[in-house]
């Protein structure tokens, strides 16, 4: 049998978008969450199928999701979701209808997946309910409306779920092919409490800043490196010596302080591996060709611990103006850096926290005192 037909959706797919009015565009929007929805419900019926028949063994693969990667070519993760679902709408009849017909998506067919995973029996009563809730709620409520009727449903099971939900704490973190490091995850809800608490304590103050270029979710993203970084600075288990990050940076870079500079996760500048510099210690190492090292010198710290007294006691906090940033949580930053024969000197030296001595190393401000 031919799969090939004419779309309910081909008129809107072939649509010329800049010709629509206002009202056409959205209206197109609608239509088109309607056609991705009824797409993804037919999609997780033949993934049904094909699990049902077993299909992927026949075929070779050690499991259905091997199988979706090879065939879609979408990450494990996603063709691992598209099977939970697929899966769990076999006993979903009202949730496989709507989703047929296009007025729930495919996330809150997930939310309602897993509704039923904690609670079938009482799922299997409550889903017309809940499908409806589903078409009609806004996708912020919908989680709640869901965390709601479980805790009503069974509220010894919610509460002996809790477990199993501290179970499935998760954090993934790989590097990525831009340099980036990608970080995916689940925490329980205490953790996830302390985790935004921290990061709140941190991003929510610069986020309201006028004069602070950055967006809230950049200001997250630099709130979980600094409590890192504050960690390294501050582990009691650590001794006397610091952990530190070891980076490993061609002597030019750290002169010129230009081009890219290799590390485990990916390049930074050579910028910011002089800003790096900075207030870190350094050790020499000789390699010679293809990269065995020949001679390793001692490290030593670029502002040793009696000057950065010297340093918090004068210059209290971050020298950039209106910073309030407290010294124990700065870089020493030098004035002339110390690679272009600037010395490690309190002349030649001021506080600056993570955010502005990055943008000094760039975009120079003035000094306050």
């Amino acid at each position: 049998m031919s799969l090939v037909a004419e779309s309910p959706g081909s008129a809107l797919l072939s649509a010329v978008v800049d010709g629509l009015s206002d009202d056409g565009v959205e209206e197109g929007l609608r239509q088109l969450g309607r056609l991705s929805a009824r797409v993804e419900a037919r999609r997780a019926e033949f993934i049904a199928e094909a699990d049902r028949r077993g299909i992927p063994g026949r075929k070779g693969f050690s499991s259905t999701t091997a199988w979706l990667v090879a065939l879609s070519g979408d990450p494990g993760a996603v063709c691992r979701s598209r099977l939970g679902v697929a899966v769990s709408l076999r006993g979903m009849p009202e949730t496989r209808a709507a989703f047929a017909a296009g007025v729930v998506s495919e996330s809150r067919v997930r939310l309602l997946a897993q509704a039923k995973e904690l609670a079938p029996s009482q799922f299997a009563s409550d889903e017309a309910c809940l499908v409806a809730q589903a078409k009609a709620m806004p996708s912020c409520r919908f989680p709640e409306v869901l965390a709601e009727w479980r805790r009503n449903t069974d509220p010894e099971a919610a509460e002996a779920n809790t477990e199993r939900v501290f179970a499935r704490r998760a954090l993934h973190a790989s590097p990525a092919w831009s340099g980036m490091l990608h970080l995916t995850g689940d925490l329980d809800p205490e953790g996830g409490g302390v985790v935004l608490a921290a990061l709140r304590c941190l991003s929510e103050p610069a986020a309201l800043d006028p004069q602070d270029g950055r967006t809230p979710a950049q200001c997250r993203a630099d709130a979980l490196v600094e409590i890192c970084r504050r960690h390294l600075d501050g582990n009691p288990q650590s001794g006397s010596s610091r952990p530190h990050l070891t980076v490993t940076v061609p002597w030019e870079a750290v002169q010129k302080g230009s081009g890219l500079v290799d590390t485990e996760i990916g390049p930074i500048s050579a910028q910011a591996a002089r800003r790096m510099a900075c207030d870190a210690s350094v050790s020499r190492m000789v390699v010679r060709e293809g990269g065995v090292p020949v001679e390793a010198g001692q490290a030593r710290r670029v502002i040793p611990p009696a000057l950065r007294r010297a340093l918090e006691l004068r210059d209290k906090g971050c020298t950039h103006p209106g910073c309030e940033v407290p010294a124990r949580w700065c870089d020493g930053h030098h004035i002339v850096h110390w690679a272009d024969g600037g010395k490690t000197e309190l002349a030649n030296l001021r506080l600056l926290c993570r955010t502005h001595h990055r943008r000094t190393h760039h975009h120079p401000y003035p000094q306050r005192r």
